[in-house]
């Protein structure tokens, strides 16, 4: 499992209600939330408790820094825990940090093949308003997290417990985003070379052949690249670091051919796709296209919108000024213009309300339709839209094997392909390895291209719904992997509906078989039954 602290590093995201609003909305998913649990509160009433958890933060009026604590907890793809393991597991990693007494709402979001925990933490003390940051917070979680893993059975992962953090953010990048870093390409890239430089014009040779420089800034080195995205030398390798350098090759030495830099090099980097196995180039350059496309669209539209926000507010002041030169010019007593003069200037504050409020709308309604799009997003709405090869991209992402339960088949040629089993209309939302969640009767199916996965807790109404697109996508003859209880309930649910369809498991299609001879067996004597009472 992973586990991890997400850093807040501005005061609008650190707004605690905006936090559980975000986890706790379904997106127009059907199974997004699968428990909310409130903690240390009380009450058990989502609402009560987040008035009661801001009300604790503000009584707090001297910690500066942020108040909010958002810890998630993702667990293997396909391995899934009972809700009383995962409430168990959420207990002691908050007891591990500290905050073992705060204020806290959990949320359980099961819409992505890697079920996950999000815990909201109030880091201020319900009672001794005291604010609490846990120290070298990564070896505490990692620790725990391997203990977790040997307790629970779950796949082990290797847990860093080093705090490299630009390292670290590097890698949360090219996993979330799909594109390759600077980072991660110096590495695969060069990283040999550098650490075989004898001196210091060696190493600006290297650079230079893979258009990077070497530069000083604050107390290390940066590695700059032609377009400008810089790295910390020693976040590449310790090796890099100024102390490590500066030992090895002497005092620092600029490159001489600086400004040939650019010429001489045969590689530099681009923000690309990771390599895979499957060509990205025409999607990526498409993606590219669309995206300044919608920079420009997004530029031309909010020049229009500022044109027009300063034209009407033009325009009322010219009005405001002409009611204030009719007021002067009427005959009235001196009170009555003072009343003419406030109502006409609380007119004209109204009107500029207005004209400001509008634009904010539109401006945020032109941001929201051209913002700029990740490339796995991208990939993963031009797969709702019907692009395969997009689809087919996604889905060459997936690593490992899936270990849940799963209905697929043993045959290599059938239901590997694209989306034909499946409307776009009905299409509930793509995740970035490719598994789809779509409606299928009144069940909700998640298809990753080679097999159908079943969560825990599926009713037998929905297991029917799910054995029937199997046999559409696969056909008669099915594999059945997964827990002992999950493969002998599809077994008595295929016996029960009499489905024409079979198990590639010897044992299980015996199992299978016995059930259906009970059944005729059990139906032959009630039809017996009822005609003897007639």
């Amino acid at each position: 499992m992973i586990a991890k602290i997400i850093p807040i590093k501005t005061v609008r995201k650190s707004n605690y209600s905006a936090l559980i609003q975000y986890l706790t909305d379904p997106q127009g998913k059907s199974e997004r939330i699968s428990q909310i649990k409130v903690s240390n509160c009380y009450s058990d009433d989502q609402t009560a408790a987040l008035i009661e958890i801001q009300n604790t933060q503000e009584m707090n009026t001297r910690a500066k820094s942020d108040k909010t604590c958002h810890l998630v907890l993702s667990f293997p793809e396909g391995e899934r825990l009972s809700f009383s393991d995962l409430n168990a597991i959420e207990e002691r990693f908050c007891e591990a940090l500290g905050f073992g007494g705060h204020q806290r709402i959990s949320v359980v979001h099961d819409d992505t093949n890697n079920l996950h925990v999000h815990i909201a933490l109030n880091k201020i003390h319900p009672r001794a308003l005291t604010i609490h940051s846990p120290y070298y917070d990564y070896k505490k979680v990692a620790n725990l997290c391997e203990l977790i893993e040997q307790e629970y059975g779950l796949t082990q992962i290797n847990h860093e417990t080093v705090s490299d953090k630009a390292s670290r953010v590097a890698q949360e990048i090219e996993t979330r985003t799909g594109v390759e870093s600077l980072l991660g390409w110096i590495r695969r890239e060069c990283l040999d070379e550098l650490k075989q430089s004898d001196n210091w014009q060696d190493l600006h040779q290297v650079l230079a052949r893979h258009g990077l420089e070497i530069k000083e800034r604050g107390n290390g080195f940066v590695l700059l690249a032609n377009n400008g995205v810089a790295v910390k030398a020693s976040s590449v390798d310790r090796s890099l670091s100024k102390g490590n350098l500066t030992q090895r090759l002497g005092a620092f030495v600029q490159n001489e051919h600086s400004t040939q830099s650019s010429q001489q090099s045969t590689k530099e980097y681009q923000p690309r796709p990771l390599q895979n196995r499957i060509d990205t180039s025409e999607l990526y350059a498409r993606y590219q296209q669309e995206q300044a496309n919608s920079v420009r669209q997004r530029s031309s539209q909010w020049a229009i919108l500022r044109q027009s926000r300063d034209q009407l507010i033009e325009r009322a002041k010219l009005e405001a000024k002409l009611k204030r030169n009719l007021i002067k010019s009427i005959k009235a007593g001196r009170l009555a213009k003072k009343a003419l003069y406030a109502t006409a200037h609380q007119q004209f504050k109204t009107t500029i309300e207005v004209i400001k409020s509008d634009y904010q709308k539109d401006y945020q309604s032109s941001k929201n339709r051209h913002s700029r799009m990740g490339w796995l997003d991208w990939l993963a709405k031009e797969a709702k839209n019907g692009n395969s090869e997009a689809l087919a991209v996604l889905r060459s992402r997936r690593v490992g094997q899936f270990k849940g339960n799963q209905i697929t088949t043993k045959q290599s040629n059938v239901g590997f392909s694209t989306n034909s089993h499946f409307k776009d209309g009905l299409v509930e939302s793509i995740t970035r390895i490719g598994t789809v969640t779509y409606q299928a009767g009144s069940t909700t199916i998640r298809d990753d291209g080679k097999r159908l996965i079943v969560l825990p807790d599926t009713s037998r109404e929905a297991l029917a719904d799910i054995l029937q697109v199997a046999m559409k996508k696969y056909g008669s003859h099915l594999a059945i992997n997964g827990t002992e209880s999950f493969r002998l309930e599809i077994a008595q649910v295929a016996a029960q509906n009499q489905m024409h369809i079979t198990f590639d498991d010897r044992r299980l299609e015996q199992y299978r078989q016995q059930l259906m001879k009970q059944y005729k067996v059990s139906r032959a004597q009630s039809a017996g039954g009822i005609r003897s009472t007639t």
